[in-house]
Protein backbone atom coordinates (compact mmCIF):
# COMPACT_ATOMS: atom_id res chain seq x y z
CA UNK A 1 0.00 0.00 0.00
CA UNK A 2 1.40 3.76 -1.12
CA UNK A 3 1.97 6.00 1.78
CA UNK A 4 0.08 9.43 1.92
CA UNK A 5 -0.04 12.45 4.32
CA UNK A 6 -3.69 11.53 4.25
CA UNK A 7 -3.86 7.84 4.44
CA UNK A 8 -2.01 8.78 7.48
CA UNK A 9 -4.81 11.31 8.86
CA UNK A 10 -7.21 8.87 8.05
CA UNK A 11 -5.65 6.25 10.58
CA UNK A 12 -4.81 9.38 13.52
CA UNK A 13 -8.41 10.39 13.49
CA UNK A 14 -9.29 6.75 14.33
CA UNK A 15 -7.13 7.34 17.57
CA UNK A 16 -8.04 9.20 20.85
CA UNK A 17 -7.26 13.40 20.35
CA UNK A 18 -4.52 13.67 23.15
CA UNK A 19 -3.33 17.45 24.39
CA UNK A 20 -0.36 17.26 22.45
CA UNK A 21 1.45 14.78 19.88
CA UNK A 22 4.99 13.65 20.62
CA UNK A 23 6.87 12.21 17.17
CA UNK A 24 9.89 10.30 18.03
CA UNK A 25 12.14 11.52 15.67
CA UNK A 26 15.85 9.78 15.24
CA UNK A 27 16.81 11.05 11.76
CA UNK A 28 16.16 7.78 10.12
CA UNK A 29 14.44 7.24 7.21
CA UNK A 30 11.36 6.12 8.73
CA UNK A 31 11.16 8.67 11.04
CA UNK A 32 11.81 11.03 8.84
CA UNK A 33 8.80 9.80 6.51
CA UNK A 34 6.65 10.50 9.68
CA UNK A 35 7.70 13.73 10.26
CA UNK A 36 7.16 14.96 7.01
CA UNK A 37 3.96 13.47 6.77
CA UNK A 38 2.39 14.72 10.05
CA UNK A 39 4.18 18.60 8.89
CA UNK A 40 2.09 18.52 5.90
CA UNK A 41 -1.05 17.34 7.26
CA UNK A 42 -0.34 19.65 10.38
CA UNK A 43 -3.29 22.33 9.79
CA UNK A 44 -6.13 19.56 10.16
CA UNK A 45 -4.36 17.94 13.49
CA UNK A 46 -6.45 18.58 16.72
CA UNK A 47 -3.46 18.51 19.08
CA UNK A 48 -0.07 20.29 18.81
CA UNK A 49 3.35 18.34 16.99
CA UNK A 50 6.53 18.32 18.81
CA UNK A 51 9.63 16.47 18.37
CA UNK A 52 11.80 14.57 20.20
CA UNK A 53 15.41 13.30 19.42
CA UNK A 54 17.44 11.10 21.48
CA UNK A 55 21.28 10.85 21.64
CA UNK A 56 22.32 8.09 22.79
CA UNK A 57 26.10 8.48 22.59
CA UNK A 58 26.71 5.43 21.28
CA UNK A 59 27.78 6.57 17.53
CA UNK A 60 31.09 8.34 16.59
CA UNK A 61 27.87 10.49 14.44
CA UNK A 62 26.10 10.90 16.98
CA UNK A 63 26.17 14.61 17.41
CA UNK A 64 25.98 15.04 13.40
CA UNK A 65 22.77 13.32 13.65
CA UNK A 66 21.00 15.73 16.40
CA UNK A 67 22.40 18.38 14.22
CA UNK A 68 20.76 17.09 11.52
CA UNK A 69 17.44 16.80 13.71
CA UNK A 70 17.61 20.31 15.17
CA UNK A 71 17.82 21.42 11.04
CA UNK A 72 15.16 19.50 9.74
CA UNK A 73 12.57 20.51 12.79
CA UNK A 74 13.77 23.93 12.16
CA UNK A 75 13.02 23.96 8.25
CA UNK A 76 9.63 22.47 8.98
CA UNK A 77 9.04 24.79 12.14
CA UNK A 78 8.28 21.42 14.39
CA UNK A 79 9.65 22.51 18.21
CA UNK A 80 12.05 19.45 19.17
CA UNK A 81 13.32 18.65 22.38
CA UNK A 82 16.94 17.24 22.27
CA UNK A 83 17.73 14.99 25.03
CA UNK A 84 21.18 13.30 26.18
CA UNK A 85 21.79 9.79 27.70
CA UNK A 86 24.46 8.53 29.29
CA UNK A 87 24.67 4.36 28.75
CA UNK A 88 26.36 2.11 31.09
CA UNK A 89 25.60 -1.36 30.61
CA UNK A 90 26.00 -3.90 33.24
CA UNK A 91 27.76 -6.92 32.27
CA UNK A 92 25.87 -9.43 30.30
CA UNK A 93 23.28 -6.75 29.74
CA UNK A 94 22.37 -5.84 26.08
CA UNK A 95 23.30 -2.56 25.22
CA UNK A 96 19.92 -2.59 22.90
CA UNK A 97 17.73 -3.46 25.46
CA UNK A 98 19.27 -0.86 27.78
CA UNK A 99 19.03 1.55 25.19
CA UNK A 100 15.64 0.87 24.32
CA UNK A 101 14.62 1.30 27.99
CA UNK A 102 16.26 4.05 28.63
CA UNK A 103 15.36 5.91 25.40
CA UNK A 104 11.23 5.88 26.41
CA UNK A 105 12.18 6.46 30.19
CA UNK A 106 14.05 9.73 29.22
CA UNK A 107 10.76 10.47 26.78
CA UNK A 108 8.31 9.63 29.33
CA UNK A 109 9.58 12.41 31.91
CA UNK A 110 8.81 14.85 29.04
CA UNK A 111 5.81 14.08 28.66
CA UNK A 112 2.33 15.64 30.14
CA UNK A 113 -1.32 13.72 30.86
CA UNK A 114 -2.95 12.78 27.72
CA UNK A 115 -0.05 13.41 25.28
CA UNK A 116 0.51 10.84 22.78
CA UNK A 117 3.98 9.28 21.49
CA UNK A 118 4.40 8.63 17.61
CA UNK A 119 6.73 6.04 16.70
CA UNK A 120 7.58 5.02 13.07
CA UNK A 121 7.42 1.61 13.69
CA UNK A 122 6.03 0.03 10.36
CA UNK A 123 4.83 -3.50 8.93
CA UNK A 124 8.81 -4.53 7.92
CA UNK A 125 9.10 -4.07 11.76
CA UNK A 126 5.88 -6.35 12.91
CA UNK A 127 7.55 -8.74 10.74
CA UNK A 128 10.40 -8.86 12.76
CA UNK A 129 9.14 -8.42 15.85
CA UNK A 130 6.83 -11.79 15.37
CA UNK A 131 9.44 -14.01 14.16
CA UNK A 132 11.84 -12.91 16.73
CA UNK A 133 9.00 -13.43 19.63
CA UNK A 134 8.63 -17.00 17.90
CA UNK A 135 11.52 -17.77 17.59
CA UNK A 136 12.23 -17.28 21.53
CA UNK A 137 9.12 -19.19 22.23
CA UNK A 138 7.14 -16.39 23.38
CA UNK A 139 3.33 -17.15 24.02
CA UNK A 140 0.48 -15.56 22.70
CA UNK A 141 1.26 -11.71 24.71
CA UNK A 142 4.82 -11.92 22.44
CA UNK A 143 3.16 -12.92 19.32
CA UNK A 144 0.48 -9.95 19.37
CA UNK A 145 3.41 -7.87 18.69
CA UNK A 146 3.08 -4.38 18.02
CA UNK A 147 -0.06 -2.69 18.46
CA UNK A 148 -1.70 0.25 16.45
CA UNK A 149 -2.03 2.11 20.19
CA UNK A 150 -1.97 0.83 23.44
CA UNK A 151 -2.04 3.12 26.88
CA UNK A 152 1.08 4.39 28.22
CA UNK A 153 2.45 6.52 31.38
CA UNK A 154 -0.40 9.17 31.58
CA UNK A 155 -0.95 9.12 27.78
CA UNK A 156 -1.08 6.75 24.50
CA UNK A 157 1.68 5.22 22.31
CA UNK A 158 1.09 5.51 18.99
CA UNK A 159 2.30 3.47 15.69
CA UNK A 160 0.90 4.92 12.61
CA UNK A 161 2.60 3.27 10.22
CA UNK A 162 2.16 -0.10 10.93
CA UNK A 163 0.49 -0.86 7.60
CA UNK A 164 2.87 -0.03 5.52
CA UNK A 165 5.81 -1.50 3.95
CA UNK A 166 9.57 -0.22 4.34
CA UNK A 167 9.70 0.31 0.01
CA UNK A 168 6.03 2.22 0.81
CA UNK A 169 8.02 4.82 2.96
CA UNK A 170 11.30 4.88 1.01
CA UNK A 171 9.32 5.44 -2.73
CA UNK A 172 7.38 8.59 -0.79
CA UNK A 173 10.47 9.52 0.83
CA UNK A 174 12.49 9.79 -2.58
CA UNK A 175 9.43 11.25 -4.59
CA UNK A 176 9.50 14.09 -2.01
CA UNK A 177 13.52 14.18 -2.22
CA UNK A 178 13.81 13.71 1.76
CA UNK A 179 17.11 13.35 3.19
CA UNK A 180 17.97 11.30 6.36
CA UNK A 181 20.75 9.66 8.24
CA UNK A 182 21.22 6.07 8.18
CA UNK A 183 22.13 3.97 11.23
CA UNK A 184 25.43 1.81 10.49
CA UNK A 185 24.43 -0.03 13.49
CA UNK A 186 21.61 -1.48 11.09
CA UNK A 187 24.23 -3.22 9.06
CA UNK A 188 25.58 -5.18 11.90
CA UNK A 189 24.39 -8.96 11.45
CA UNK A 190 25.40 -9.96 14.74
CA UNK A 191 22.02 -8.68 15.62
CA UNK A 192 19.07 -10.83 15.32
CA UNK A 193 16.85 -8.31 14.06
CA UNK A 194 19.55 -7.24 11.62
CA UNK A 195 20.07 -10.58 10.75
CA UNK A 196 15.91 -11.45 10.25
CA UNK A 197 15.83 -8.26 8.30
CA UNK A 198 18.46 -8.83 5.76
CA UNK A 199 18.40 -12.51 5.76
CA UNK A 200 15.62 -14.18 6.16
CA UNK A 201 12.38 -11.88 5.42
CA UNK A 202 13.48 -11.17 2.00
CA UNK A 203 13.55 -14.60 1.35
CA UNK A 204 9.85 -15.11 2.55
CA UNK A 205 8.74 -12.13 0.92
CA UNK A 206 9.89 -13.82 -2.11
CA UNK A 207 7.69 -17.04 -1.23
CA UNK A 208 4.88 -15.34 0.02
CA UNK A 209 4.51 -11.51 -1.04
CA UNK A 210 1.60 -10.64 1.09
CA UNK A 211 4.08 -11.05 4.33
CA UNK A 212 3.88 -8.56 6.19
CA UNK A 213 -0.37 -8.15 6.20
CA UNK A 214 -0.80 -11.84 6.85
CA UNK A 215 1.54 -11.08 9.54
CA UNK A 216 0.05 -8.32 10.75
CA UNK A 217 -3.60 -10.80 10.86
CA UNK A 218 -1.85 -13.62 13.08
CA UNK A 219 -0.61 -11.07 15.00
CA UNK A 220 -4.13 -9.28 15.88
CA UNK A 221 -5.15 -13.33 16.40
CA UNK A 222 -2.62 -13.12 19.29
CA UNK A 223 -3.69 -10.20 20.90
CA UNK A 224 -7.40 -11.37 20.74
CA UNK A 225 -6.50 -14.12 22.32
CA UNK A 226 -4.80 -12.54 24.84
CA UNK A 227 -7.50 -9.88 25.81
CA UNK A 228 -9.45 -12.99 26.27
CA UNK A 229 -6.95 -14.51 28.64
CA UNK A 230 -7.03 -11.35 30.43
CA UNK A 231 -10.68 -11.37 30.81
CA UNK A 232 -10.15 -14.86 31.98
CA UNK A 233 -7.50 -13.82 34.99
CA UNK A 234 -9.40 -11.02 36.12
CA UNK A 235 -12.44 -13.30 36.41
CA UNK A 236 -10.45 -15.63 37.84
CA UNK A 237 -8.95 -13.05 40.52
CA UNK A 238 -12.11 -13.12 42.57
CA UNK A 239 -11.51 -16.53 43.74
CA UNK A 240 -8.05 -16.05 44.67
CA UNK A 241 -7.95 -12.52 46.22
CA UNK A 242 -8.07 -11.15 49.50
CA UNK A 243 -9.42 -7.29 50.04
CA UNK A 244 -6.18 -5.32 50.90
CA UNK A 245 -3.51 -7.73 50.00
CA UNK A 246 -2.92 -7.48 46.25
CA UNK A 247 0.68 -9.25 46.74
CA UNK A 248 -1.20 -11.97 48.38
CA UNK A 249 -3.34 -14.94 46.88
CA UNK A 250 -5.00 -17.92 48.94
CA UNK A 251 -3.85 -21.14 47.50
CA UNK A 252 -7.72 -22.92 48.16
CA UNK A 253 -9.31 -20.35 45.36
CA UNK A 254 -5.92 -21.14 42.64
CA UNK A 255 -6.55 -24.65 43.43
CA UNK A 256 -9.99 -25.13 42.21
CA UNK A 257 -9.33 -24.19 38.41
CA UNK A 258 -8.00 -25.92 35.72
CA UNK A 259 -4.18 -26.46 35.19
CA UNK A 260 -4.17 -23.93 32.10
CA UNK A 261 -6.31 -21.53 34.52
CA UNK A 262 -3.77 -21.75 36.83
CA UNK A 263 -0.81 -20.90 34.97
CA UNK A 264 -3.26 -18.12 33.00
CA UNK A 265 -4.14 -16.63 36.28
CA UNK A 266 -0.13 -16.60 37.93
CA UNK A 267 0.75 -14.99 35.00
CA UNK A 268 -1.86 -12.40 35.20
CA UNK A 269 -1.50 -12.02 38.72
CA UNK A 270 2.27 -11.23 38.44
CA UNK A 271 2.33 -8.87 35.70
CA UNK A 272 -1.06 -6.96 37.31
CA UNK A 273 1.75 -6.02 40.17
CA UNK A 274 4.18 -5.03 37.59
CA UNK A 275 6.44 -7.62 37.90
CA UNK A 276 9.06 -9.62 35.04
CA UNK A 277 6.41 -12.78 33.98
CA UNK A 278 8.59 -15.81 34.00
CA UNK A 279 8.87 -18.42 31.39
CA UNK A 280 6.89 -21.63 31.84
CA UNK A 281 9.56 -23.16 33.16
CA UNK A 282 9.24 -21.05 36.46
CA UNK A 283 5.26 -21.39 36.57
CA UNK A 284 5.26 -25.16 36.29
CA UNK A 285 7.89 -24.85 39.38
CA UNK A 286 5.41 -22.20 41.47
CA UNK A 287 2.60 -24.97 41.04
CA UNK A 288 4.70 -28.13 41.50
CA UNK A 289 7.30 -27.02 44.17
CA UNK A 290 5.78 -23.95 46.01
CA UNK A 291 2.21 -24.01 45.64
CA UNK A 292 2.81 -28.52 47.12
CA UNK A 293 5.17 -27.23 49.65
CA UNK A 294 4.73 -28.85 53.13
CA UNK A 295 2.86 -26.44 55.26
CA UNK A 296 5.43 -26.19 57.56
CA UNK A 297 7.62 -25.07 54.79
CA UNK A 298 8.48 -22.00 53.52
CA UNK A 299 9.59 -22.29 50.00
CA UNK A 300 11.23 -19.63 47.91
CA UNK A 301 11.36 -19.06 43.96
CA UNK A 302 13.45 -16.41 42.50
CA UNK A 303 13.44 -15.11 39.02
CA UNK A 304 14.93 -11.78 37.13
CA UNK A 305 14.03 -9.37 39.98
CA UNK A 306 11.53 -11.20 41.75
CA UNK A 307 10.45 -14.10 44.02
CA UNK A 308 7.23 -16.03 45.00
CA UNK A 309 7.40 -17.78 48.31
CA UNK A 310 4.17 -19.72 50.60
CA UNK A 311 2.98 -19.15 54.03
CA UNK A 312 -0.06 -20.74 55.62
CA UNK A 313 -2.43 -21.14 52.57
CA UNK A 314 -1.08 -17.83 50.43
CA UNK A 315 1.27 -17.25 47.76
CA UNK A 316 2.89 -14.20 48.80
CA UNK A 317 4.69 -12.00 45.23
CA UNK A 318 7.16 -9.59 46.13
CA UNK A 319 9.92 -8.03 44.19
CA UNK A 320 13.72 -9.67 45.73
CA UNK A 321 14.36 -8.98 48.81
CA UNK A 322 17.33 -7.01 49.97
CA UNK A 323 19.22 -8.82 52.92
CA UNK A 324 17.48 -8.01 55.90
CA UNK A 325 19.43 -5.18 57.85
CA UNK A 326 22.51 -6.40 60.33
CA UNK A 327 21.84 -7.12 63.91
CA UNK A 328 24.83 -4.44 65.03
CA UNK A 329 22.00 -2.00 63.75
CA UNK A 330 20.65 0.58 66.59
CA UNK A 331 18.47 3.86 65.63
CA UNK A 332 17.84 5.97 68.27
CA UNK A 333 14.63 8.08 67.84
CA UNK A 334 12.85 9.93 70.01
CA UNK A 335 9.49 10.09 67.66
CA UNK A 336 9.48 14.12 66.41
CA UNK A 337 9.57 12.61 62.85
CA UNK A 338 9.09 9.40 61.18
CA UNK A 339 12.23 7.52 61.05
CA UNK A 340 13.24 6.30 57.93
CA UNK A 341 14.12 2.27 58.21
CA UNK A 342 17.04 0.80 56.50
CA UNK A 343 16.86 -1.59 53.25
CA UNK A 344 13.62 -0.33 52.09
CA UNK A 345 11.77 -1.70 54.91
CA UNK A 346 9.69 2.25 54.92
CA UNK A 347 9.55 4.19 57.94
CA UNK A 348 7.93 4.23 62.01
CA UNK A 349 5.94 6.67 62.83
CA UNK A 350 3.89 7.47 66.02
CA UNK A 351 0.79 8.10 67.24
CA UNK A 352 -0.11 11.83 68.93
CA UNK A 353 -0.14 12.06 72.72
CA UNK A 354 2.89 9.96 72.98
CA UNK A 355 5.21 12.37 75.24
CA UNK A 356 6.61 9.18 77.19
CA UNK A 357 8.50 8.71 73.55
CA UNK A 358 10.62 12.30 73.75
CA UNK A 359 13.14 10.17 76.45
CA UNK A 360 14.03 8.47 73.45
CA UNK A 361 13.60 4.33 72.18
CA UNK A 362 16.00 2.27 70.12
CA UNK A 363 15.22 0.18 67.26
CA UNK A 364 16.93 -2.30 66.47
CA UNK A 365 16.51 -6.44 64.24
CA UNK A 366 17.72 -8.99 66.22
CA UNK A 367 15.36 -11.36 67.60
CA UNK A 368 17.54 -13.82 69.11
CA UNK A 369 16.45 -14.95 72.72
CA UNK A 370 13.98 -12.63 72.36
CA UNK A 371 10.64 -12.79 74.48
CA UNK A 372 7.73 -10.83 75.01
CA UNK A 373 4.82 -10.96 76.91
CA UNK A 374 1.95 -9.52 74.78
CA UNK A 375 -1.08 -8.62 77.41
CA UNK A 376 -2.00 -8.67 80.89
CA UNK A 377 -2.95 -12.19 81.59
CA UNK A 378 -0.54 -14.07 79.20
CA UNK A 379 2.81 -15.68 79.15
CA UNK A 380 6.05 -14.79 78.02
CA UNK A 381 6.32 -16.07 74.28
CA UNK A 382 9.13 -17.04 72.34
CA UNK A 383 9.77 -14.63 69.40
CA UNK A 384 8.75 -17.24 67.61
CA UNK A 385 5.99 -18.38 69.00
CA UNK A 386 4.75 -14.89 69.15
CA UNK A 387 4.74 -14.53 64.92
CA UNK A 388 2.81 -17.77 64.42
CA UNK A 389 0.53 -16.11 67.04
CA UNK A 390 0.65 -13.03 64.92
CA UNK A 391 0.79 -14.55 61.38
CA UNK A 392 3.81 -12.77 60.96
CA UNK A 393 5.99 -14.83 57.79
CA UNK A 394 9.17 -16.16 58.41
CA UNK A 395 10.90 -13.78 55.80
CA UNK A 396 8.97 -10.65 57.60
CA UNK A 397 10.65 -11.57 60.58
CA UNK A 398 14.44 -10.72 60.52
CA UNK A 399 12.94 -7.42 59.72
CA UNK A 400 11.01 -6.52 61.85
CA UNK A 401 11.95 -3.53 63.61
CA UNK A 402 11.79 -3.86 67.51
CA UNK A 403 11.65 -1.15 70.11
CA UNK A 404 13.35 -0.96 73.30
CA UNK A 405 13.31 1.52 75.86
CA UNK A 406 15.75 1.28 78.48
CA UNK A 407 17.16 -2.12 76.85
CA UNK A 408 13.46 -3.32 77.64
CA UNK A 409 11.57 -4.40 74.48
CA UNK A 410 8.43 -2.61 74.55
CA UNK A 411 6.81 -3.05 70.77
CA UNK A 412 7.14 -5.66 67.88
CA UNK A 413 6.70 -3.07 65.11
CA UNK A 414 2.80 -2.16 64.93
CA UNK A 415 2.18 -5.72 65.84
CA UNK A 416 1.93 -5.68 69.30
CA UNK A 417 3.13 -4.12 72.80
CA UNK A 418 5.05 -5.83 75.38
CA UNK A 419 4.62 -5.60 79.21
CA UNK A 420 4.71 -4.02 81.01
CA UNK A 421 3.68 -1.81 78.41
CA UNK A 422 -0.40 -2.10 77.42
CA UNK A 423 -2.93 -1.49 74.88
CA UNK A 424 -2.32 -0.74 71.78
CA UNK A 425 0.69 -0.05 69.75
CA UNK A 426 1.17 4.00 69.52
CA UNK A 427 3.47 3.06 66.21
CA UNK A 428 2.60 2.84 62.95
CA UNK A 429 4.86 0.65 59.97
CA UNK A 430 4.65 2.21 57.44
CA UNK A 431 5.96 -0.26 54.71
CA UNK A 432 5.78 -1.63 51.20
CA UNK A 433 2.79 -3.60 49.88
CA UNK A 434 4.64 -6.54 49.52
CA UNK A 435 5.92 -6.41 53.29
CA UNK A 436 2.31 -6.39 54.65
Amino acid sequence: MAFSPQKLLDVLQTLPVPEQYWVAFSGGMDSTVLLHGLAMIRPELPAPLMAIHINHGLQVKALEWEMFCRETCARLDIPLTNLQLNLRPASGESLEAQARDARYAAIAARMNPQDMLLTAHHGDDQVETFLLQLLRGAGISGLASMPLIRDWQTGWLARPLLEYSREALLDWARKEELQWQDDPSNERLNIRRNYLRHKVIPLLKDQWPGLINTTARSARHCAEAANLMREVGTADMALVWDEGKPWQMMISGLEVLSLQRQKNLLRYWIRHQGLPVPGHRVIERILSEVMQAQQAGSPLLSWNSAEIRRYRGRLYLMPTLPEPPSEEVRLHWDGSRPLKLPEGLGRLLVRTGMDWLSEGVDVVFRSESLKCRPGKGKSNRSFKGLCQELSIPPWLRQRLPLIYRNDELIAVADYCMCQPETGKSPFIWERPEWLQ
